[in-house]
């Protein structure tokens, strides 16, 4: 706290009288002194706690309990362990009010939140913010949604949980101060719901606005209650009853986050107080762009039966060879190689098929906007729909889809340099392999791709930077990125990736230092690995990154 100090300055006033008669003059004097005048400031201090519910359960003491008279034990498992009850405290990073990672259609939860505001009244909002969306991998009955089954995509650009779930958010105070209500939103009590789905932007919820504020040194409850599915019931003087009936299979596997805020603010001399949403915070975007593919200007294009390897064969350096999509693959039945110097080879709209894999054989090579295929490019040993020999440094793979195989989607020659290349914008899924660079002593970049369901995101890595990607996998513990363990010096540098679904990291015994900070990883230090000092994980990030 801050102390001013201030001294009231004294006056003197003296009455001198002079006489002559042989003596001296006196001066007669009175000090009057207002000593150590402080400003203290006062202050609000919120502290939150929390009792959680979960269909017929309670959670007490870490553990899933039975309610009241409830005999049925349905979901959660009773006894399993829980953590979204404590006592009063300052909100840290382990008080989650929801937390659950197995809901179903008709799941009902409530928590019971009493705000404690120390000192003074105050206004109080609940903020919702850095919310995330995402699908987080696909089943087949949420594939199949949208017709028969695409992988990787269920008909929708973003997740599908949080239009799914329902909230209702009021105040639940009991008859007298300091006693909790009765987990229902009755009539005379202030709420708000969020019908027709949960906020997929930042809100602001009211709690205590100006004319009704949070009383300093009491406590107030709020009810927080969601179903998956939709509130049939619900709202002032209704208990609530969710229907799971509609929410559907497009929602399965999918994820909703939020970060929850409850803030207080002053309310003496604070009359025009609102509650309103926080600033969207921009975030690094990850992930393939998929709308990003730009048309190449073409000096050569193939079309229907023609040959790509003749006409990158004949094609000069530094040209754009571009294939249409009338192109039936009819005229190429082994790898394409391409020899000629800064050749562009590109799909004159994303997503022309390729049946054969292309082999980069060249400095400044670049292929953009197929759909590729993992076969043999060199050696049967050697299986990969994107080829790049010891000649191929500079070479750019972008905005290509590649969509199961026994091999690599793109693959480095043994001992190639590969100085300078770029793999970016792609797609790779469902290969025993997204990437794998073979030891070599140049810089890969890897960036804004999306891999999924490989048994291996990116393997090899050796002087590698891994930055921008989503990696993801329907099964949890899988593998994003394996590091060869003789790769004991120019390891890779891997930051600013979604780990997502508890895929890991791999070193495989490196005995360099791994850096990977500023990563989101779904499950906390997901590092499979005997050593974890090898690794420098610090900072993660609290939240998964924004798609493109």
């Amino acid at each position: 706290m801050n102390y001013k100090k201030i001294v009231m300055s004294a006056s003197t006033i003296a009455f001198v009288t002079a006489l002559v008669i042989g003596g001296t003059g006196a001066f007669f004097s009175d000090t009057e002194t207002s000593e150590a005048n402080v400003f203290t400031a006062g202050s609000i201090d919120l502290k939150v706690d929390s009792t959680q519910h979960y269909n017929n359960a309670i959670c007490e003491g870490g553990v899933w309990v039975l309610v009241g008279e409830e005999t049925v034990p349905q979901y959660p498992v009773i006894g399993s362990a829980c953590d979204g009850t404590w006592e009063e405290t300052d909100l840290g990073p382990t008080n989650q009010f929801f937390d659950f990672d197995d809901v179903k259609p008709g799941d009902l939860g409530e928590n019971t939140i009493s705000l404690h505001v120390v000192n003074n009244d105050a206004y109080a909002c609940a903020d919702l913010s850095n919310i995330i969306n995402i699908d987080n991998g696909f089943s087949e009955p949420e594939d199949e949604v949208d017709g028969p089954a695409t992988p990787g995509d269920d008909g929708t650009p973003d997740g599908d949980l949080a239009q799914n779930l329902d909230f209702l958010v009021w105040s639940d105070n009991g008859a007298a101060e300091g006693h909790a209500g009765n987990n229902i939103w009755d009539a005379d009590e202030v709420g708000d719901d969020t019908s027709g789905g949960a906020p997929t932007t930042n809100m602001s919820f009211p709690l205590a606005v100006p004319g009704n504020p949070l009383p300093g040194g009491q406590t107030r409850f709020l009810g927080f209650a969601w179903c998956a599915g939709t509130f049939t019931a619900g709202g002032p003087g209704v208990a609530p009853v969710c229907d799971g009936s509609t929410m559907g299979n497009i929602a399965q596997t999918d994820k909703y986050q939020a970060d929850i805020t409850l803030r207080v603010e002053q309310a003496r001399n604070n009359p025009n107080f609102t509650c309103e949403a926080p600033q969207v915070v921009e975030r690094q975007l990850v992930g393939s762009e998929a709308l990003a593919y730009v048309a190449p200007t073409c000096d050569v294009t193939v079309s229907g039966d023609e040959s790509i390897q003749t006409a990158v064969s004949g094609a000069a350096e530094n040209s754009t060879v571009c294939v249409d999509s009338t192109y039936d693959m009819s005229g190429d039945n082994v790898a394409i190689r391409i020899e000629t110097l800064g050749l562009t080879l590109a799909a004159v709209t994303k997503g022309v098929d390729l049946d054969v894999p292309v082999v980069l054989s060249n400095s400044n090579v670049t292929v953009t906007g197929f759909d590729g295929v993992i076969g043999q490019a060199e050696s049967p040993a050697e299986q990969a729909a994107f080829y790049l020999d010891n000649d191929a440094d500079g070479a750019e793979i972008s905005h290509n889809t590649v969509t199961g195989g026994v091999g690599a989607a793109v693959l480095t020659e043994t001992g190639a340099a590969n100085g300078g290349s770029l793999i970016a914008n792609n797609v790779f899924t469902g290969a025993v392999q997204g990437i794998y660079t073979n030891p070599h002593t140049g810089i890969i970049v890897i960036e804004y791709n999306d891999f999924v369901d490989n048994v291996v995101g990116v393997a090899g890595l050796m002087g590698a930077t891994v930055r921008y990607n989503e990696f993801t996998h329907t099964t949890p513990a899988s593998e994003a990125i394996g590091i060869d363990g003789s790769f004991d010096s120019n390891v890779a540098t891997i930051n600013f990736n979604n780990f997502l679904n508890g895929v890991k990291i791999n070193d495989y015994g490196a005995t360099a230092v791994i850096n990977a900070e500023n990563n989101f990883f779904s499950v906390s230090g997901a590092l499979q690995t005997t050593t974890p000092a090898d690794f420098d994980i610090t900072p993660e990030e609290v939240s998964v990154f924004p798609h493109n």
